[in-house]
């Protein structure tokens, strides 16, 4: 398979219709030798209203910036032999690319969600206890979001929601018709609703726990897409044919792509289960 077309199946997999990822602010041209130099915009200036004092005080803008380097995402190859892609009546060996693709796409989805939610939280879910617990979201704790970014000043337009599934269940459980009401419309209070399953967890102090934890308490991300960045670099691995060895090819996958917030403190919050 020419390495055009296999990078052009992945990439298609990789940003699939309905995926998360494609709210998020593409830097791909940004990319130099699979890193990419970061620029944080200083304060704003002072507005001083009816002023009576000459000169105005001067002050500098103070930007920062850091270079990174895209996270390197690798499959395990997988062996296809020469009969296996004459005797199925299907091409397996696109058939395994799109696999590790898949895969590649849902590792990638786990660290960006990683990435861009805060290391510590605030907010914590406040509705009745669940069976396990942990205190249920509500549609007010959505609310609460919604006053947040206000308040960050935040657009009303590109505000994302990333429901982990037991806070889509609370909801569901609060009230039936509001929750087939936001699935219809694919949106709540202004921010337009993904489900994760993989999204963070923290500890109930509001802490966010090592990538992988799955025994703490689970959170619900909130960005503004304007404000949390992608970018992708190298795809490699097309196909190799091993026949001395192998009588077949060998089929493994690495690619380059990072997501992170784009300013700190601003534009991604994360609320947790409450306990």
């Amino acid at each position: 398979m020419p390495k055009q077309i296999f990078a052009s199946i992945i990439l298609a997999l990789f940003y699939a219709d309905g995926s998360w990822l494609n709210e998020l602010t593409s830097m791909d041209h940004f990319v130099d030798a699979n890193t990419i130099n970061l620029s944080y915009v200083g304060a704003d200036p002072n507005v001083i209203e009816n002023n009576t004092t000459w000169p105005l005080t001067e002050t500098q803008r103070t930007d920062g910036g850091t270079v990174v380097a895209l996270s390197t995402f690798d499959t395990e190859p997988t062996h296809v032999t020469n009969v296996e892609e004459l005797e199925t009546n299907y091409q397996k060996c696109e058939s395994v690319l799109r696999q590790h693709a898949d895969a590649l796409r849902e590792h990638a989805c786990i660290s960006a969600a990683y990435n861009i939610s805060p290391a510590n939280s605030n907010f914590a879910t406040s509705g009745a206890p669940r069976s396990d617990g942990n205190f249920k979201m509500t549609y007010n704790d959505i609310l609460r979001m919604r006053t947040e970014f206000n308040k960050q000043k935040c657009p009303m337009n590109g505000r994302i929601v990333l429901l982990s599934p037991e806070h889509e269940e609370d909801l569901l459980s609060e009230d039936a018709n509001r929750y087939h009401l936001m699935m219809q419309t694919g949106s709540i209070a202004g921010f337009k609703v993904y489900t994760f399953t993989d999204n963070p967890q923290y500890n109930t102090y509001g802490a966010k726990q090592p990538k992988g934890t799955n025994n703490q308490q689970p959170s619900s991300v909130f960005f503004h897409k304007n404000l949390v960045m992608r970018a992708m670099g190298d795809i490699e691995g097309e196909p190799e044919k091993r026949w001395a060895d192998y009588r077949g090819w060998l089929i493994g996958l690495q690619m380059r792509f990072v997501a992170l917030p784009m300013r700190a403190n601003q534009g991604v919050l994360a609320m947790y289960s409450g306990r």
